[in-house]
């Protein structure tokens, strides 16, 4: 697996950054005499959260519940490493207090869950370099085999479009499910799959570590707003950590964690 360095001057600058309003944020009553906070996330799509050459958890949903978890008043954070597809029903087992990671923000979900939003995403697909299956739209999917991740929101999509696919009297393609990310792009790496639908984030990544091995076929689409998972009872970690984000809105920290993972264009309006 291919890992990128990251200047150490901009890991500084995103965790170090100035709390600013923080004095406006109340901490749940249930937190109030908790000295940790059990994170859910899948830990395998980079940049968002994978682990790094050194086993270390990193990326912008380590880096962000860092932040949220210092403005809480401080707390350790223990990280619970899920699959994807069970990231809800953990929550709502109590097996962690909040879900860190990229949740796209769907009226189903919003239907067991709450959900604070802290940036936008799209969905994009890889293909090998030089693009020679001819993939540039979903259309030209058709009769081709696609690895993505389990419970994904792209999985959602392709599955759709393969409605279309047969309604127009083409051949569908075919969708291979795997548990993480990190499967799923590997089955692309050694042509077991024509193409790897992913996020916007996650595709750059890729292509960013080897850009003479693959490059994005299908460019972004069904851009939407991405969130963190909380239970829908517990209304004062949800306002919190709303709160939170805004602070860092307004101090500069939320704009330097994107910026140190190379995703700006993807931020809160």
């Amino acid at each position: 697996m291919f890992v990128r360095r990251i200047p150490q001057c901009l890991i500084a600058l995103c965790l170090a950054a100035p709390l600013a309003h923080a004095d406006t944020v109340k901490i749940p009553d249930r937190l109030q005499n908790a000295d940790k906070m059990v994170f859910c996330g899948g830990m395998d799509s980079p940049p968002m959260g994978f682990y790094d050459s050194s086993q270390k958890l990193t990326g912008v949903t380590v880096d962000l519940g860092e932040a949220i978890a210092k403005r809480l008043g401080d707390k350790k954070i223990e990280w619970r490493v899920t699959p994807f597809s069970g990231l809800i029903p953990a929550l709502l087992a109590r097996q962690c207090d909040m879900l860190v990671d990229q949740l796209f923000d769907k009226p189903e979900r919003r239907q067991v869950i709450d959900m604070v939003n802290y940036m936008y995403s799209s969905q994009a697909v890889v293909v090998t370099k030089g693009n020679p299956k001819g993939i540039h739209t979903l259309d030209d999917l058709s009769g081709k085999k696609v690895a993505v991740l389990n419970g994904s929101t792209i999985r959602t999509l392709l599955d759709a479009h393969n409605e279309q696919l047969k309604k127009a009297g083409k051949a569908p393609m075919t969708v291979v499910v795997y548990n993480t990310d990190t499967d799923a792009f590997q089955a692309l790496r050694i042509q077991q799959a024509d193409a790897y639908g992913t996020t916007v984030e996650t595709a750059g990544y890729y292509q960013g570590m080897a850009p003479d091995l693959f490059e994005i076929g299908v460019p972004a689409f069904a851009r939407i707003g991405t969130g963190l998972g909380i239970r829908k009872e517990d209304k004062q970690l949800s306002e919190a950590v709303q709160q939170i984000i805004k602070d860092m809105q307004a101090d500069g920290s939320y704009h330097a964690l994107l910026a140190k993972w190379h995703i700006e264009g993807d931020k809160l309006d």
